[in-house]
């Protein structure tokens, strides 16, 4: 295993954990985003200011649109994680997870310009997987 997969992994972990934190905070929807956006910028920040030359060449347009993008989605999110039940929660997580792995798939379809049998069974499992999850 190389280290971008070793990486890969525990961030899989530790995105798999932090929902399930928020849920349990009692925050509403729109203050947990503030808040879990604060504690990431002040977590982040020392690391990032290494890189800060980085900056005057970059694609700002891509960033600052992954940056909404991210910023509707965790909003939406942590609106559903505040409402659900710990005992709920799990069934919207992995409805989320399902459709934030097939968008990537389906990138990865375009950006290739075909469809594999492989990868079109792989999207059939999904919404099979995302039915039998949720019941």
């Amino acid at each position: 295993m190389n280290s971008l997969e070793l990486k890969s992994i525990i961030a899989g972990v530790l995105f798999g954990i932090w929902p399930l934190f928020m849920n349990r905070s009692g925050l509403a929807g729109n203050l947990a985003s503030f808040v879990f956006a604060s504690v990431v910028l002040l977590s982040v920040s020392p690391f990032a200011v290494s890189n800060l030359s980085q900056l005057s060449n970059s694609y700002w347009l891509w960033a600052v649109a992954a940056g909404v993008f991210a910023a509707v989605g965790l909003l939406l999110f942590n609106s559903v994680l505040s409402k659900a039940t710990p005992q709920s929660v799990g069934t919207f997580f992995v409805l989320m997870i399902i459709i934030q792995t097939v968008v990537p798939s389906v990138y990865q379809v375009i950006m290739n310009g075909e469809i594999s049998i492989t990868k079109l069974a792989g999207f059939v499992l999904a919404v099979v997987a995302s039915f039998l999850l949720v019941k």
